[in-house]
């Protein structure tokens, strides 16, 4: 369980969402909404974009608290960004170190991640055999978050048909200790329509996600039993479904049945896929969980004027129409795990739904398929 928030919009000092709301991002991570995980002290991160000086995101991350990090309090006081990733850890996947916090990054790209994938040890082999060479290059870490980056970056690249120049080499060797040495990252092509591909290709990631998985609980009789039209349980056994060694005529369920049984999966063993990736101008975010929609991880947006506080309370001014169907220009988007302050007007994010929003106003909440 992570918590983060995500803001699209006029420029803002980082400050107004990570500590001057009464929830903001410093007390979630102290005093978290959420009944099994309260607490967010495994780390912290934020990304910011400047794109007057470049689309290359600036980040600063750290393995203590953010509640307690006085750096990231005197950074927010000071810096302005109309698009800001910031993230608060509560690790599941992956040992405490800085290179595993949120967000993770590469090129003009900043991810986000709040959830788990089950079974990740035994599948990461699998996902690992899906990513591109060029992708390959972004893993720094160990958690089953960054590796799903790596993932839609090469679906990304596939998509634009982007071929990333080899890398040149001079013999230089840079240790970790002088990675700032390392040259800019260049960005992604510009001329790209990301409100249209970037959820395109999260949807591809995440279905890629779900079949592995699928797979995985077929093979070892980890799928839940569902029960048929006739009132016969179907499925849920590997020695008699898809992908077992027993009879496979009448008794192996038909994929309609795989996937009911799917759907009965219960918290401990759904996957939980509440991302948000952002090009510095256009933000998609999903909520996603492979089970029961009461398993789901809570997710909130909101969009209006300036986003504006005053001692502790937060508002965003209301559009005319700030319905999910509205595509009408509106100047600032808030896409948060848990509402800014007591009296944030917010609406939840549905179930399996994506949210996509962008820099001139484009706004739209559409189903994962």
């Amino acid at each position: 369980m992570c918590r983060f928030i995500f803001y699209l919009g006029a420029p803002i000092r980082l400050s107004t969402i990570i500590s001057e709301p009464s929830h903001s991002l410093l007390v979630q991570s102290l005093h978290s909404s959420c009944q099994s995980v309260s607490l967010n002290a495994d780390g912290f991160g934020i990304a910011w974009y400047v794109p007057e000086i470049t689309p290359i995101p600036g980040v600063f991350k750290d393995i203590t608290p953010a509640w307690s990090n006085i750096n990231l309090r005197q950074l927010a006081r000071v810096t302005k960004s109309g698009c800001i990733a910031a993230h608060i850890r509560a690790a599941s996947a992956g040992a405490i170190v800085n290179t595993n916090c949120h967000p993770f990054t590469f090129r003009n790209f900043s991810w986000m991640h709040n959830g788990c994938i089950p079974f990740y040890n035994h599948l990461k082999r699998d996902i690992y055999s899906m990513i591109s060479d060029s992708a390959f290059e972004l893993i720094k870490g160990t958690t089953d978050s960054e590796l799903l980056f790596a993932l839609f970056i090469s679906n990304y690249e596939k998509e634009i048909g982007y071929i990333a120049e080899k890398a040149k080499t001079n013999g230089t060797v840079y240790y970790s200790t002088h990675c700032a040495l390392e040259p800019e990252e260049k960005p992604y092509p510009s001329n790209i329509n990301n409100t249209e591909v970037i959820p395109k290709v999260l949807q591809l990631t995440i279905s890629q996600i779900h079949e592995l998985l699928l797979q995985y609980e077929l093979k070892n009789g980890l799928l839940p039993k569902s029960t048929g039209s006739d009132g016969n349980v179907n499925g849920g056994n590997g020695s008699n479904g898809a992908g077992g060694s027993g009879n496979s005529g009448n008794n192996s369920p038909n994929r309609d049945t795989i996937m009911e049984g799917a759907s009965l999966r219960q918290t401990n063993s759904c996957c939980k896929l509440n991302l948000a990736v952002t090009d510095g101008f256009t933000v998609v975010a999903t909520r996603y969980v492979t089970g029961v929609p009461e398993a789901a991880h809570s997710l909130y947006w909101s969009r209006g004027s300036t986003i504006k506080f005053d001692d502790g309370h937060c508002q965003l001014g209301r559009s005319t129409d700030s319905s999910p169907q509205s595509k009408s220009y509106c100047e600032s988007l808030v896409i948060s795990s848990e509402p800014l302050a007591s009296d944030f007007q917010c609406e939840p994010v549905p179930v399996n739904h994506v949210v996509i929003g962008n820099s001139s106003g484009y706004f739209s909440i559409e189903p994962i398929n």
